[in-house]
């Protein structure tokens, strides 16, 4: 490009290859006979010198706007001159570490449209690519070496682990800034990151000396939880308090006239999924029953009344490629009443997908009955674990009027059992519903404290579902996307299948809006949502289907949308902004004020400022768009 802004790139591929050989020759002359071997390697020699003459004269004509000098044009050798030209990578290789940070992150990649050139010429390209991030890494190491300062080593060391994810001394560096800096939190977040980094990677742990700095950092954490928490009361002399976990069991039931081949291996791997899944979210006592069972009634079950629930996989027709079947839940102290029920197609290819998504489903279906079943008890009458399912059904209803009832109901919870994984899922599963309806502070402030409980359980219990699904969320409404992308990789990477049925699709919608790419999230949303269940746990996904709707241009879906949602829960601010802004952009006056009259009932502040804070997680456009449909101004 000319000083003028006179854009004179060359068209040709070619012609492009030998601009780019020459710009990347730390302006020196590059041999003729080079130029014809990188660009024409499978020619003959007279062949591949009489094309390079020609591609010449080409770019000598391109480049004659700035003048004959720039190109020097030898009889054996071309170079360009370095004092009428400025290179782009030239600034990238004279960084040093005080500037480094400064590149852009992560760097374009180099030539990005010369691609099957030459095979010659691709391997040159390899080996530029390769110089100029190699450049990148030492400037960041000697940064490492060079600063003290834990906010500069965070940011360089998630630019080396972006490059490399192998590399050691960046994985310690960022350990100890944490500590540091007293982010404990982060700090087991990253030491658990590195560990199944390399697990995944190449199937081993880090080195010593980083394994005995992870040990360290896990020891510290235990005495600091141990030194705040009370000496143990002595037991109380009465009787043992009602069980804290709800208990189901997974089995598959057929006709015998449907014989092996009638889907049965299917439905015995879905079994196993399912159960495997519904554990990990560590909520529920569960059991897989292996053997087959004659479709309900269920009488042959063994020990079934020792199960509160049943989770049945009865199988309707099928082979070994495809099955449908019914998914039931039933209530053993009720008779065996089915209390949940869904008509299931399950192929090979969607069988994970489905049994992630359902695996939660079914853990909220069962919620939701316990809840009722206790419904009418006071609250003095109620077990740690009726006080929690109470709760919980409040929180779904996000309604800020039951914030004070659901924060008593679990701090009694967590009072007569501190440790209860369960209690801990609903509290945390509260502070996040609650984000959505606040306004009176920015939605990181809001949800911090959150991410700060579910990083020191992570810490503890990696394995747990439920903990990773609430902390990759809460990472990207805090503003840690790459941290939050990591974790989301590596469920991506545990779940065989990348289907929109699973329940990463809500976290892949979400990563969507905050790469300000609403087209694609309204897009898995939309595909998300085709499968009429329960509303999965974990978030409240119909915000940001709505919100994504709504900054797709989908007009008409997001009012059509939004009025499904406000019809059950009606003073849901989440939903009535963006659903406000759609009804200004199509002009439906009547809707737009009948929404904003609800949000003026809920004192939810519609101003650039309370915008610009609730959704901070979006890039800048999409808030402008939100403010600029809502009639306000961004600065």
């Amino acid at each position: 490009m000319s000083c003028t802004g006179l854009s004179l790139l060359p068209t040709g591929t070619k012609t492009k290859a030998l601009l780019a050989v020459l710009a990347l020759s730390n302006r020196q002359p590059v041999a003729r006979t080079r130029l014809a071997k990188l660009l024409w390697s499978t020619r003959a020699p007279e062949q591949a010198r009489a094309s390079l003459r020609q591609e010449i004269h080409r770019l000598m004509d391109i480049l004659h706007p700035l003048g004959p000098e720039v190109l020097d044009v030898q009889r054996h050798t071309l170079a360009i001159r370095p004092d009428l030209t400025d290179i782009d990578t030239e600034h990238v290789l004279r960084t040093t570490p005080q500037t480094v940070i400064d590149l852009p992150d992560p760097l374009p990649l180099l030539l990005e449209d010369l691609t099957a050139v030459d095979p010659a010429f691709d391997l040159w390209l390899k080996e530029e690519r390769n110089r100029i991030l190699d450049h990148k890494m030492e400037q960041l190491e000697a940064l490492l070496s060079s600063t003290t300062v834990p906010g500069i080593i965070m940011r360089a060391t998630q630019r080396l682990l972006r490059l490399n994810p192998l590399n050691e001394r960046a994985w310690r560096a960022r350990i100890l800034a944490a500590m540091q800096s007293g982010e404990e939190g982060t700090a087991l977040l990253s030491a658990d990151t590195c560990i199944r980094t390399f697990q995944n990677a190449i199937a081993t742990i880090p080195g010593q000396e980083t394994m005995c700095l992870i040990a360290d950092l896990r020891v510290a954490h235990h005495h600091n939880i141990q030194a705040v928490q009370p000496a143990p009361a002595p037991p109380p002399p009465v009787a043992a308090a009602p069980p804290l976990m709800i208990s189901a069991t997974v089995f598959v039931a057929s006709n015998d006239a449907m014989g092996e081949d009638g889907g049965l291996e299917l439905a015995t791997q879905f079994r196993d999924e399912l159960g495997l899944d519904i554990a990990m979210h560590s909520v529920l006592d569960v059991s897989v029953q292996t053997e087959r069972f004659t479709a309900p009634p269920f009488q042959s079950l063994p020990a079934r009344r020792q199960w509160d629930f049943l989770v049945g996989i009865t199988l309707t027709g099928g082979n070994r490629s495809a099955m449908s079947c019914l998914l039931q839940v039933f209530d053993t102290r009720l008779n065996d009443t089915i209390v949940w029920g869904h008509r299931l197609h399950i192929t090979p290819a969607n069988l994970s997908a489905l049994s992630n998504r359902f695996a939660s489903v079914l853990i909220l279906s069962l919620f939701q009955t316990e809840a009722r079943r206790l419904a009418s008890k006071p609250v003095s009458e109620l077990s740690p674990l009726g006080l929690g399912l109470r709760a919980f059904t409040l929180s779904v209803q996000s309604d800020p009027a039951q914030h004070q009832t659901i924060e008593h109901l679990l701090q009694k919870a967590e009072k007569d059992a501190p440790e209860n994984q369960f209690l801990f899922f609903v509290h945390t599963h509260y502070l996040l519903t609650r984000m959505y309806e606040e306004w009176t502070m920015p939605v990181a402030a809001a949800i911090q404290p959150m991410v700060t409980l579910l990083q020191q359980k992570f810490a503890m219990f990696p394995g747990n579902i439920a903990v990773r699904y609430l902390l990759t969320a809460g990472l990207f409404y805090v503003n840690q996307p790459e941290e939050a992308r990591f974790l989301l990789g590596q469920m991506h990477a545990a779940l065989p299948s990348d289907s929109h049925e699973s329940m990463l699709a809500l976290l892949d919608g979400l990563d969507a809006l905050c790469r300000g790419d609403a087209e694609t999230a309204f897009h898995i949303y939309s595909e998300f949502f085709k499968i009429p269940s329960t509303v999965p746990l974990f978030s409240a996904p119909d915000q940001e289907f709505i919100l994504s709707c709504f900054l797709a241009d989908k007009y008409e879906a997001t009012l059509h949308h939004a009025r499904g949602i406000l019809a059950t829960t009606p003073d849901r601010s989440a939903i009535l902004v963006p659903a406000l802004a759609t009804a200004n952009v199509l002009g439906q006056q009547a809707v737009a004020q009948d929404y904003r009259q609800r949000l003026h009932r809920l004192h939810t502040p519609l101003s650039v400022q309370s915008i610009e804070d609730h959704y901070a997680y979006l890039p800048t456009a999409m808030r402008h768009k939100l403010c600029n449909a809502l009639g306000l101004q961004p600065g």
